[in-house]
């Protein structure tokens, strides 16, 4: 049995004119060993009110939330801001909790089965990349921060 069977890549993008954060999601049905084909879902939404920097923690809490709605138990999240990402696997990792959008990321990770937050080359990233860009020129939704 694979250690996951979808894998969700994210990306953010900022519009300083609008303050507008665009967020991507590709979902994509793992496929043999190495495969991560084919798509079967690529989000794209705008937000409001999302703190400087932010964006790409928004986009793997929204991955989690859609993961959730669509049933998935055993995941693959993967992002190219590699520091982020380490931090969360290893917060994760070692059961820390924290406060804020990172906290509900964690506690939200913790209702899958499985979970691993995974690292993604930016050269390799060009398809969340391109529709996070897109996603920032939405008409924007009202962010507010989940309570933990």
């Amino acid at each position: 049995m694979p250690e996951w069977i979808q894998t969700l890549t994210v990306d953010a993008s900022h519009n300083a004119s609008t303050d507008v954060t665009g967020i991507a999601i590709i979902v994509q049905q793992r496929v043999g060993r190495k495969g991560r084909e084919p798509i079967i879902e690529e989000v794209a939404e705008g937000f409001s009110n999302v703190a400087r920097g932010a964006g790409e923690l928004l986009a793997i809490y929204r991955a989690l939330e859609i993961a959730r709605q669509r049933g998935f138990v055993r995941i693959k999240v993967r992002s190219d801001y590699n520091a982020m990402r380490h931090k969360l696997r290893d917060d994760f990792r070692a059961g820390r909790s924290d406060t804020g959008l990172r906290g509900s990321v964690l506690l939200l990770a913790r209702t899958f089965e499985w979970v691993d937050f995974g690292y993604v080359p930016r050269r390799k990233n060009h398809i969340a990349h391109s529709l996070a860009r897109h996603a920032r020129n939405l008409t924007a939704q009202a962010w507010t921060a989940p309570f933990v």
